[in-house]
C-alpha cells in the first residue's frame, strides 16, 4: 500500500491568497485581460441567478479566461509562476514536502485551481500527482467552462477517493495538509490530517476532532 502526503495549495502551500488571484491580477497588469473579461464574468454570475449561489457560479466556470488561446495561457501562467507565485511558497511547506519526499511518500497537490496554472508548482516542488480543476478547449481555445468534477468541497474527498482505488493509497498511514473548514471531509479520510493556517471555523474543527494546527508562514 502506498502511502502519500497530500497538500493543498491556496492559502496552505501559498499562504495569504490564491494562485488564481495572482494570476488574475498578473493578466489585469499584462493587459491581456481588461473590461471585457470582467463584464463576461459577471454575466456569467447572472445567469445562474436562481440556479446556483454566485460563489458557486464562479468556481464551475472561468469566463473571464474564455476565447483565450490555451497554449498562450500555459505561457503566461508558467511566467506568472516564476515571478508572483514561487516567492510566496512557503518555507516550512516546502521543508515538509521535502521530508516526506525523504520518507519515500507521494507527494499529492489537492486544489480547486487551474490545473495548467498549478502544473509549474508541481515540477518546482517535486510533487507526483495534481489533482485540480481541468478547463474545456476547443479548436486551441478556452471555453471558460470547467469539465469533470470540481475539486472542492466534498467533490475534493470524492477525487481522492478514486485516486487511492487507482494507486492504492493507504489512507491510515498517510498525511494532508489543509486550511479551509471545506476541507474537512478530506482531512477525515486520513489517519494523519494536519490543519494549515485555519481561520476561526476551521480551528473549531481542529479543536473539536484533535487535529495537529502549523502555520505555514
Amino acid at each position: 500500500m502506498v502511502v502519500a502526503a497530500v497538500f493543498d495549495v491556496d492559502r496552505t502551500l501559498v499562504p495569504v491568497t490564491t494562485t488564481e488571484r495572482v494570476f488574475i491580477r498578473y493578466l489585469f497588469r499584462k493587459r491581456v485581460l481588461g473590461v471585457g473579461a470582467v463584464v463576461r464574468m459577471g454575466l456569467a454570475v447572472l445567469t445562474q441567478i436562481g440556479k446556483a449561489s454566485p460563489y458557486e457560479a464562479i468556481r464551475r466556470q472561468r469566463a473571464y479566461l474564455a476565447g483565450q488561446p490555451y497554449n498562450k495561457m500555459r505561457k503566461l501562467a508558467a511566467r506568472c509562476f516564476e515571478t508572483e507565485i514561487k516567492p510566496k511558497i512557503s518555507k516550512a511547506g516546502l521543508a515538509e514536502i521535502a521530508e516526506h519526499k525523504a520518507q519515500g511518500h507521494i507527494v499529492i497537490l489537492l486544489s480547486g485551481s487551474l490545473d495548467f496554472l498549478l502544473e509549474p508548482l508541481k515540477e518546482y516542488v517535486g510533487a507526483d500527482h495534481l489533482i485540480a480543476a481541468h478547463m474545456e478547449v476547443k479548436d486551441g481555445k478556452l471555453t471558460g467552462r470547467i469539465v469533470g468534477n470540481y475539486p472542492y468541497g466534498t467533490y475534493k474527498a470524492v477525487m481522492i477517493r478514486h485516486f487511492a482505488d487507482e494507486h492504492g493509497l493507504d489512507f491510515s498511514r498517510s498525511y494532508a495538509y489543509a486550511d479551509h473548514h471545506t476541507d474537512h471531509e478530506v482531512l477525515r479520510l486520513f489517519g494523519n490530517p494536519v490543519v494549515i493556517n485555519p481561520r476561526s471555523r476551521m480551528q473549531q474543527i481542529a479543536s473539536r476532532e484533535g487535529w495537529p494546527v502549523k502555520e505555514f508562514k
